[in-house]
């Protein structure tokens, strides 16, 4: 198997254990409603590689 189709395999894996629980994907991103309390978690970190993108920052 090489490295990439081992990684594809590993990503794909990971979209179906999410999608499993209730995770809905959205375009390289995923939702979860869990209830109605509203809960927003920011994962990653700002870089200068962003400067030409479009980015919401929720704070």
């Amino acid at each position: 198997m090489t490295p990439e189709l081992e990684a594809d395999f590993w990503r794909e894996l990971k979209e179906i254990e999410a999608e499993s629980i209730g995770w809905i994907p959205l375009d390289g991103a995923y939702l979860h409603v869990g209830s109605d309390e509203a809960v927003i978690e920011v994962v990653g970190v700002a870089h200068a590689s962003m400067a030409g993108s479009n980015v919401l920052w929720v704070v």
